[in-house]
């Protein structure tokens, strides 16, 4: 086996690995949210590099003669995003209103852009199309990266169960006075109004509680509690038979 067809199989082990991993995690029942929120931060931080570094190395190496070149690079980009799905479900896990948060400067439009990469693999097999586009110019939001990326992928991962096979998911990123509003719209049956009245008194559930699959009502409590900590508001809109659209507001970065 050469050196090229070593690589390559390193890199399918670790993966394996890591879809291992991930599955472990939905089966621990609670974590010390103060380590949880150090090891989250910390790894986060390596991810946001790793994943910046393959972009450029993909705008740099476009017309690379070698065609594994392009595949490695995508297997690269998609194992960093699978990590941070890893890190939002650790920390989505640990006790949110304890969950130490390091306010930075965030760009929401590339934040949710990734995350939506993450959930079109995930996506595949039911033909569900999620897109995302920021509308005009969006500046940069004050926010923690950690907390963020958990209310993306809570609210991604309710959007995608929500929707039917075939069916479609919609992320928008636009700014208003003030502030930086994110929408994600799905096309699935919609809630009545008792449904999202439900939502929004749904308490968070307790920190020792055992791990279950994602649950609407489960991921928007934990969404919600991280959006009230970050100053913003999060709110849904949905009519039967017309899908739902969760939003979130920020401040932005004037």
């Amino acid at each position: 086996m050469d050196a090229k067809a070593r690589a390559a199989a390193s890199i399918a082990e670790a993966k394996c690995e890591l879809d291992r991993a991930l599955a472990e995690i939905d089966m621990i029942r609670t974590f010390n949210p103060m380590l949880i929120g150090l090891v989250a931060h910390s790894l986060n931080n390596y991810i946001a590099v790793t994943s910046a570094t393959v972009e450029m190395l993909q705008l740099s190496l476009r017309d690379n003669a070698d065609p594994d070149v392009p595949i490695w690079l995508e297997g690269i980009g998609h194992t960093a995003d699978m990590m941070q799905h890893s890190v939002s479900r650790l920390v989505s896990m640990s006790a949110p209103r304890d969950f130490p948060l390091k306010l930075d400067r965030v760009n929401i439009s590339v934040l949710m852009d990734r995350a939506c990469q993450y959930f079109r693999r995930r996506a595949v097999s039911t033909g569900t199309n999620i897109t995302c586009s920021p509308i005009g110019q969006v500046p940069l939001a004050w926010a923690d990266r950690v907390a963020l990326a958990v209310v993306a992928d809570n609210l991604l991962s309710n959007a995608v169960s929500a929707s039917s096979p075939h069916g479609s998911v919609r992320v928008q990123v636009m700014s208003e006075p003030g502030h930086i509003v994110c929408s994600i719209k799905d096309s699935g049956a919609g809630l009545t109004d008792e449904e999202r009245k439900a939502l929004f008194e749904s308490p968070l559930p307790p920190a020792a509680a055992p791990a279950e699959p994602p649950q609407q009502g489960y991921g928007f409590a934990i969404a919600k509690e991280f959006i009230r900590r970050m100053d913003g508001e999060l709110w849904c809109e949905s009519e039967l038979g017309r899908g739902a659209c969760f939003s979130f507001r920020l401040p932005a970065i004037e």
